[in-house]
């Protein structure tokens, strides 16, 4: 019955493009929001109305039939009436070219019976990191983070259940706590995050069915992240979990990827540091299951990285440690700025305020990710592995003449790019990283990656158009490395930079393209195309009271046959603005419109289209 109602409402509610194709790239959020049992309610309605941001996209689809789709993103347009952001689920039955937008149940203000049946309502008040599956039975495999911004934290791993065999909707069926957090504060107990979803649909695999989830368990000391792994064999109902990263420290950004034979790798970055008494460095590692993940083989390095890690010094690092804090209590900030209000001087990203950092550039997070992948159709060799990562071309490092750099250092940046490597022998070796598209100019990042039907799929945000410039004293000459991407140095903010768009935001010289590659292959050469018709700028400062940026960590790309769906976050629906707190940075070009009372913190023209991020997406056929 709640299949019928929701096809009905949605039906009547999306917004229509031409039928049969998605065409050029489409906007997937912002649509009218649909309640997954097809009712009503305070959260429901305000979303439909309000623009607010989307980002860190997922995508699916379904493996017996391409036109069934399904995409998720953090979602805050729950935010002025459910409390926090929440996880954003989208689906098209048409192959991309319409899209329905709704909620996964559960949500604080969720009046449904099934929405407050489920084990995330009353627990959290936040969901996102949205990951997504399809299994060969018709069944959609939804999953994610969870946790309150403040004591109990409950920083958990959920995973939902849709079934989609036709029509126009899925039917919602249950979500599952995978892995409970502790009650303790953010950080301070464990806190489980960065998760990824894989679904075996091996042709030939013993274990066709299996639903496997890995994430990073965070707890009081950063370098001893470590992975963990869960596996079901009842279609996500129950799972077991273990820890699989052994003795590497300061593990994150894991993946999985199953094989036609049901063979089970999860990949995962290594950061630079000490493994016991030994120095480890930046690297892909990855752990294999022959068994359905039953058990797994102690981490070995598939590829050494060079970072490409965006960082620099706060102005002020204890207005910084104050604001990051209280952004953060108000579903304003990421979660890992709710660890206390102490004070912060090294900086992933940089805005206005007490956000500024001492370059004066504006920038997003961004640090080296990994991915991988393998293909699940009975073509191709079985023992064949594929890994994606974006690090600094070796070569191009280059003084900054600022704070500001890009190997997790100060003062030193460098170019990034998106690198390719794979195994043919079950891991056994591994070959020589390669870029999948060298550029001259411009980075790399966000890389995601598909095998499907023998075919390789790419995605990532590229800044090749970009008119980034940095300081022309420096031995570079000023070129795009020196600085943040659509940024300019200039002298009459010292230190500091503005928009680089000559003619202002919306001149469409400043920002990242998504691009998409495709090798028939098996990766020894590309094919790449720009797939999004706007360059989007990541820069605004859309968070943190509208102090800083945040573009999200990744984006998605998904195939089934000849037919791959890839979406990424995107800025083009923007409205900018100027900021009269900040005589000079509110006039940079990264400010949106607001009318922000800097004492109350109040914004009656919040859903005007200052904060309007959206997730927007491609088919290619």
């Amino acid at each position: 019955m709640a299949r019928r109602t929701l096809a009905a409402l949605g039906a009547a509610l999306v917004v229509l493009f031409p039928a049969g194709t998605a065409g050029a790239d489409v906007k997937i959020s912002d649509r009218a929001y649909v309640r997954h049992d097809g009712g009503t309610d305070v959260t429901i309605a305000a979303c439909s109305v309000n623009n607010r941001q989307q980002n860190e996209p997922s995508a699916a689809v379904a493996p017996h039939d391409a036109d069934l789709m399904v995409a998720g993103a953090n979602d805050y347009c729950p935010v002025p009436t459910a409390g926090d952001s929440w996880a954003g689920f989208y689906y098209s039955s048409d192959g991309g070219a319409t899209w329905t937008n709704s909620l996964l149940p559960g949500y604080s203000t969720d009046t449904s019976a099934e929405g407050q049946a489920s084990p995330l309502h009353g627990l959290v008040t936040a969901a996102g990191d949205p990951v997504q599956e399809w299994d060969n039975a018709g069944h959609v495999y939804y999953g994610g983070i969870a946790f309150n911004r403040t004591q109990p934290a409950n920083g958990s791993i959920w995973l939902a259940r849709y079934s989609w065999q036709a029509g126009p909707a899925p039917d919602y069926e249950f979500t599952t706590l995978v892995s409970r957090g502790a009650s303790s504060p953010l950080f301070i107990g464990n806190f489980e995050d960065k998760v990824q979803l894989g679904v075996d649909r091996g042709a030939t695999s013993p274990h066709a069915g299996n639903v496997y989830m890995c994430w990073t368990r965070f707890n009081a000391n950063p370098t001893a992240n470590s992975v963990f792994f869960a596996r079901s064999t009842d279609g996500g109902r129950t799972f077991s979990l273990r820890r699989i990263s052994g003795t590497v420290a300061g593990s994150q950004f894991c993946d999985i990827a199953v094989t036609r034979s049901g063979d089970v790798y999860v990949a995962w970055r290594q950061f630079e540091g000490a493994r016991g008494n030994q120095p480890q460095p930046n690297a892909v590692v990855y752990a294999k299951s022959t068994n359905g993940g039953r058990s797994f083989t102690r981490p070995d390095v598939a590829a050494e990285f060079l970072p490409w890690d965006l960082t620099d010094h706060y102005g002020d690092p204890v207005a910084a440690g104050r604001a990051s804090y209280e952004a953060c209590l108000a579903a304003d900030r990421t979660p890992g700025q709710c660890r206390g209000p102490e004070p912060r001087n090294d900086a992933r990203d940089c805005g206005d305020g007490p956000f500024a950092c001492q370059s004066g550039y504006v920038f997003h997070r961004q640090a080296s990710q990994v991915r991988i992948t393998a293909d699940p159709r009975a073509t191709g060799n079985p023992n064949a592995v594929y890994v994606v990562y974006d690090a600094t071309v070796p070569g191009t490092q280059t003084p900054t003449g600022t704070s500001y750099g890009t190997l997790g250092v100060s003062g030193t940046g460098s170019q990034g790019a998106i690198y390719f490597t794979k195994t043919t022998s079950g891991g056994a070796s591994w070959t020589a990283p390669s870029r999948i598209d060298p550029q001259t100019t411009g980075h790399q990042f966000f890389a995601d990656v598909s095998a499907e039907s023998g075919v390789l799929h790419a995605v990532w945000q590229d800044s090749r158009n970009d008119c980034a410039s940095g300081p022309p004293s420096t031995p570079s000459g000023g070129d795009f490395r020196t600085v943040a991407i659509a940024n300019r140095w200039t002298e009459e903010n010292p230190p500091g930079g503005v928009n680089c768009e000559p003619g202002g935001p919306g001149s469409d010289t400043g920002g990242v393209d998504a691009v998409y590659a495709t090798s028939a292959d098996d990766g020894a050469t590309w094919t790449t195309e720009i797939v999004s018709t706007a360059l989007t700028m990541p820069q605004y400062e859309q968070f943190g009271f509208r102090d800083v940026p945040f573009f999200g960590d990744y984006n998605y790309v998904a195939a089934s046959g000849s037919t791959v769906l890839m979406n990424w976050t995107d800025q083009r629906d923007t409205l900018p603005g100027t900021d009269p707190r900040y005589p000079v940075d509110g006039v940079d070009g990264f400010d949106v419109l607001n009318c922000l009372n800097a004492e109350t913190g109040a914004d009656p023209c919040a859903n005007d289209g200052g904060l309007d991020q959206n997730i927007y997406g491609f088919v290619a056929e």
